[in-house]
C-alpha cells in the first residue's frame, strides 16, 4: 500500500470506506447531530474535544459530554505556568505538583459524564507557550486526528480570550487545511465558547458575533445545571476562575474561516489585559510565520522564533 507523507507525518492511504463520513455532510447537519440529545434515532457523531486547558471542556461542553461517552478530550498544555510565582499563587510548590493537581481535577471532573481517563490526553504544552510552537502543535494535532478519525473536532473559537485557545484554534484549522491539502478527508471543526473581551468587559459563555455563522443553544434544567456546577466544583485549584462562568446553557457553532494574521475584534484583547509575555501583534506574527512554514509541502521544522 503507498505512502504519503502529510506534512510531517506518515499517512497509510486506505481504500476508500465511512470514515470521516460527516466531513462529507454541512457543518450545520454535524452541528445539529452534535447537540440532538435524547431521540434514540439521533446517533452522535465521533467527536475529539481539542481544548487548550483541563477545564476549558467542562465550561464549553460538560454537560454535552455527558451524552457523548465516547468522545476523546484532548488538552494541548497541561494547565501549569512556568512562572515559579503564579504556581505558589495556586497552593503548589513545584509547576509539576500544579500539572498533576489539574490533570487530577479534570479526571474527577469527566468521571461525572462518564468519561474514563484512558480517554483525557494531554499533548504536555506548558500553560500559556502554546504561541511559541506553533508548528509543532499543528503537527501533533495531524498525528491525534489521522489516529481517532473523528467526524467532528470540537474546539476554541479565535477570540483573544487567552492566548493558548487562539493557538489551540489555529493549530485546528490549519491541521485540518493540511490534511485537505494532502487529499485526506478532514473531520468538521465545531466550536465551544470560553471567554472574551467586549467594551471593556470579559464576556463568558458566548461567541464573539459573526454573521451567518450556524450557532445552536443547549438549554440546561435544574438537573444539567447541577451536574455542571458539579464538574466545576471537581476544578478546586480552579474555583475562582469558574465561579464566574453562567450554567443556564452550552454554546455551540459551525466554525467559521479565521484569518489568524488579523486581530480576532477591534480594541483591547482580553489576554493583553493579563499576559505581560504575549500582546497580539506578537501573536499574529507568530502565527503568520508559522503560516508560511506550514504552507510548504513536506516535513517542517517546528521551531518559530
Amino acid at each position: 500500500m503507498p505512502k504519503k507523507r502529510l506534512s510531517g507525518a506518515a499517512l497509510i492511504i486506505k481504500p476508500k470506506r465511512t470514515r470521516f463520513k460527516a466531513g462529507r455532510k454541512t457543518g450545520e447537519q454535524a452541528l445539529d447531530r452534535l447537540i440532538a440529545l435524547g431521540p434514540v434515532d439521533v446517533v452522535p457523531p465521533r467527536v475529539a474535544v481539542i481544548v487548550a486547558h483541563p477545564d476549558d471542556e467542562a465550561i464549553g461542553a460538560g454537560v454535552l459530554l455527558a451524552e457523548i461517552p465516547d468522545a476523546v478530550v484532548v488538552h494541548v498544555t497541561d494547565g501549569a505556568p512556568r512562572s515559579s510565582a503564579t504556581v505558589r499563587r495556586r497552593g503548589f510548590k513545584t509547576r509539576e505538583a500544579y500539572a498533576e493537581a489539574r490533570r487530577a481535577e479534570v479526571v474527577n471532573a469527566l468521571k461525572l459524564v462518564g468519561i474514563p481517563e484512558e480517554s483525557i490526553r494531554c499533548l504536555n504544552f506548558v500553560d500559556g507557550e502554546a504561541t511559541l510552537r506553533l508548528v509543532e502543535l499543528c503537527h501533533d494535532v495531524i498525528d491525534l486526528l489521522l489516529e481517532l478519525e473523528p467526524e467532528v473536532v470540537l474546539t476554541h473559537p479565535y477570540e483573544g480570550g487567552h492566548t493558548d485557545h487562539d493557538a489551540t484554534a489555529f493549530a485546528v484549522h490549519l491541521a485540518c487545511g493540511i490534511m485537505r491539502r494532502e487529499g485526506v478527508a478532514s473531520p468538521i471543526i465545531l466550536e465551544l465558547t470560553s471567554y472574551h473581551q467586549k467594551n471593556g468587559k470579559r464576556v463568558r459563555s458566548a461567541f464573539l458575533t459573526r454573521k451567518g455563522v450556524p450557532e445552536r443553544s443547549l438549554e440546561l434544567d435544574n438537573d444539567a445545571q447541577l451536574l455542571k456546577a458539579r464538574m466545576f466544583e471537581a476544578f478546586v485549584s480552579q474555583r475562582d476562575c469558574l465561579r464566574d462562568f453562567p450554567l443556564q446553557a452550552e454554546r455551540f457553532r459551525v466554525a467559521p474561516r479565521y484569518d489568524f494574521t488579523q486581530p480576532p475584534h477591534e480594541g483591547t484583547l482580553d489576554y493583553e489585559r493579563f499576559c505581560a509575555t504575549i500582546c497580539g501583534d506578537e501573536w499574529r506574527v507568530r502565527a503568520s510565520r508559522a503560516l508560511d512554514l506550514l504552507r510548504a509541502r513536506g516535513r517542517v521544522t517546528p521551531n518559530v522564533s
